[in-house]
């Protein structure tokens, strides 16, 4: 009887002992990642309208979603054209701005040279009038963050 206490007990206590070094572990990993470093827009521009062009690290990136209507619950194309930067990777996470949507999150897979691509569909909001930011995140030398601002209207 005692000695299945004592095994129950070590076997809690080695549990409790696992659960705090991956809560240690997975912090230490994230602070080994490096952040991201958001871009501040000095372009005003506008997806609704069209594509939107952002200089960056001596070049410029160009970000479009098709149809510029920006419907909602029909697929979206996303495009990002990159011009004089290298880039590794492409991840665009579409915010609701004046209401929380959830995570919208795309990964982009470059289509042919500077050109990546990927597809959306934005969800039905209870507001008529939605703001919308399209996070661009992008992996390079450092890791940047740039931001396109649209707006959506529910039928």
């Amino acid at each position: 009887m005692v000695d299945e206490k004592v095994r129950v007990g070590l076997a809690l206590v080695l549990l409790a002992l696992l659960a705090v070094a991956a809560f240690y572990g997975t912090r230490y990993w994230q602070a080994t990642q490096g952040a991201w470093t958001r871009v501040v827009s000095q372009v005003d521009c506008d997806l609704n309208r069209g594509p939107c062009r952002q200089p960056l690290s001596g070049g410029a990136v160009v970000f479009s979603v098709l149809p510029s209507t920006i419907p909602l619950m029909k697929p979206l194309s996303l495009s990002l054209v990159t011009d004089g930067v290298q880039v590794d990777a492409v991840v665009v996470e579409i915010r609701g701005l004046n209401m929380d949507m959830g995570l919208n999150r795309t990964r982009l897979e470059r289509t042919a040279e500077h050109v990546w691509s990927g597809e959306t569909i934005l969800p039905v909001c209870s507001q008529r009038k939605m703001e919308w930011e399209a996070a661009v995140l992008l992996e390079m030398e450092g890791r940047f963050e740039v931001p396109f601002r649209f707006h959506t209207t529910r039928p």
